[in-house]
């Protein structure tokens, strides 16, 4: 039986920095490290990314820490896009969320896994669809049996993933670059750029894309005990947790692998692992992939279900996917709208040619909510919430900075650019349909 009303409000800081931190740690800072050293070829400027990455970052979480504050409701950027621009623009967020980015990272998450689970328990390649398909299907039943399940088993995810990454970090550091030996073969080429800036900008796109998910938790508004003030501190908290393992994880590659090295490693982690441990290097390194796709994988259903859900209150075509269980008190409706897009992307491969369009998207939407926070702020005066330090100048470098992105996107893939922004105005004939 299910009933609408709202979920209940059972999440606290530490939920937040686990689910957070579970996302933006994922697979990425495993492998992106060497697409970062194709553009910069100096230590100390790979590491100056690094840490960009992080205060841009910061820059993002404050504004969403203000925004969750006064607008405490699940949905996120989708609740601060509605009220600051409209339900279309709301709408079509939610939409390119549902059908590129959220979706299309879940497939990649579990395809990600059933890959790795494969070199550890060898099985046909036939099967690999049939693992991430379950896989998929273990961790919605988890996420729709209750709340305090997904977050539970986020908060242990969490917490091995993030003992995994030291635990490799200290063995990096146990040996010295002296032991390293060239690599076999040529890296592909950098970019086609033209001046340093340039390339630094180009390569701050793979750094700013291993940091997304920083706002993960605020589409869970709605279902934490003390959103006021508990939400917004715990996500300046985790992104700060997250720019220090970056940045000690790059310096520990940096420890073995020379940058040109490290631009011709398909695999970084498990180059410098195998390097220094043979066999159980690749091991521990697999193990690791393991646990940070699945700690990304049930982050990613948790709180991607919040949005369709959002957007069911406002669109009554869709109202069904407003139902809680009244047995669970979870979205079960939108978690498995999720889950059966998501799976099936993974039937029909598709997955990677998403991924590949939505970075332009990603970044013309979070550009939107940066100048959100001045509407929300004047909208939402003589309340007790956070607000944070460095109000207008914050939330203007954000948005420049998401406008500086989307430009380098133009110019450095325009093709991307074009078919992002197509497959964003696919959700207007479909927004005018649902309103009928």
């Amino acid at each position: 039986m299910t009933v609408d009303h709202r979920a209940k409000q059972e999440l606290h800081f530490w939920d937040s920095i686990a689910i957070n931190i579970g996302i933006v740690i994922g697979v990425g800072i495993f492998r992106v490290p060497s697409e970062v050293a194709k553009y910069i070829h100096s230590e100390l400027l790979i590491l100056a990314a690094w840490a960009l990455g992080g205060v841009f970052t910061l820059l993002g979480v404050l504004c969403y820490a203000e925004l969750s504050s006064r607008l405490p409701k699940t949905g996120g950027t989708y609740i601060y896009l509605r009220e600051s621009f409209g339900k279309t623009v709301g709408f079509l967020f939610a939409w390119t969320d549902f059908a590129i980015l959220r979706t299309a990272s879940i497939a990649a998450l579990a395809y990600i896994f059933s890959d790795y689970l494969g070199t550890l328990v060898p099985f046909s390649a036939g099967y690999s669809k049939a693992v991430a398909i379950i896989v998929i299907g273990i961790f919605t039943i988890i996420n729709i049996a209750g709340l305090h399940w997904a977050a539970g088993v986020q908060r242990w995810l969490t917490f091995l993933k993030v003992l995994s990454v030291l635990v490799m970090t200290g063995l990096i550091f146990g040996f010295a670059r002296s032991q390293s030996m060239p690599l076999v073969g040529a890296g592909p080429a950098a970019g086609e750029t033209t001046t340093p800036l340039f390339k630094f900008a180009a390569a701050m796109i793979p750094v700013l894309w291993v940091y997304g998910g920083w706002h993960e938790s605020t589409f869970l508004a709605g279902e934490f005990r003390d959103t006021k003030r508990a939400l917004p501190i715990s996500l300046i908290v985790g992104v700060l947790a997250v720019a220090v393992l970056y940045l000690v994880i790059n310096a520990a590659y940096l420890q073995v692998l020379t940058p040109h090295e490290l631009a011709q490693s398909d695999a970084v982690a498990s180059e410098t692992f195998g390097r220094r441990f043979g066999n159980a290097g690749q091991v521990i390194v697999t193990v690791a992939i393991l646990i940070s796709a699945c700690g990304a994988l049930n982050s990613t259903i948790l709180t991607g279900a919040r949005i369709p859900y959002a957007v069911a209150k406002d669109v009554p075509r869709l109202n069904r996917f407003s139902n809680v269980s009244e047995r669970f008190g979870t979205p079960h409706a939108s978690l498995l709208l999720i889950a059966m897009w998501s799976i099936a992307l993974v039937v029909w491969g598709s997955f990677e040619q998403l991924l590949f369009f939505s970075g332009f998207a990603f970044w013309l939407f979070l550009s939107l909510v940066g100048l959100s926070v001045f509407r929300i702020r004047q909208e939402t005066q003589g309340c007790e919430h956070f607000s944070m330090l460095g109000y207008p100048v914050v939330p203007v470098l954000f948005a420049i900075g998401c406008c500086c992105l989307c430009l380098v996107t133009i110019q450095h893939s325009p093709h991307q650019a074009l078919v992002g922004t197509i497959l964003i105005l696919m959700g207007l004939p479909l927004y005018g349909l649902l309103r009928k």
